[in-house]
């Protein structure tokens, strides 16, 4: 019976103690709302990183300067004069294969957009490439 009654017990307890309103933490990152600029991105520089230890091929570092078909309101998000590295969305650089699938090379240009938070806690400015999948990780 006093086993019976002990389980009763923890069991309002914990009950209670699930369900009080306690303060949630804000949680960091999002929702974010971003304003977009189209432009044109221009690659200046494809540069070999080698060959990581849990890869199968070579990687490389492309960067690319953004031209604004119009200036940003925002300060922060002035591109002039700013080279930009060229990451998957995984923040993994490309390869061999993903560079001659986007037909990516240095002095080609990309329609791009510049994204610019207006709102959240999230990345400043991100690249779109309509053309290029930057989520196509069919090399690793």
């Amino acid at each position: 019976m006093k086993i019976l009654k002990m389980i009763e017990l923890l069991t309002i307890l914990f009950t209670f103690a699930c369900s009080t309103n306690t303060p949630q933490k804000p949680s960091a990152g999002g929702p974010c709302e971003y304003k977009k600029y189209p432009g044109h991105a221009k690659i200046v520089s494809i540069i070999s990183k080698g060959k990581p230890h849990n890869y199968s091929h070579e990687i490389f570092e492309v960067k690319f300067s953004f031209d604004p078909d119009q200036k940003a309101t925002e300060r922060f998000a002035h591109t002039e004069g700013k080279e930009f590295v060229l990451l998957l969305k995984n923040s993994e650089y490309p390869g061999p294969k993903f560079l001659e699938k986007y037909d990516i090379q240095v002095g080609k240009t990309f329609e791009c957009y510049v994204k610019v938070i207006t709102k959240g806690t999230c990345t400043p400015i991100l690249f779109e490439f309509p053309t290029i999948k930057l989520d196509d990780y069919f090399e690793k």
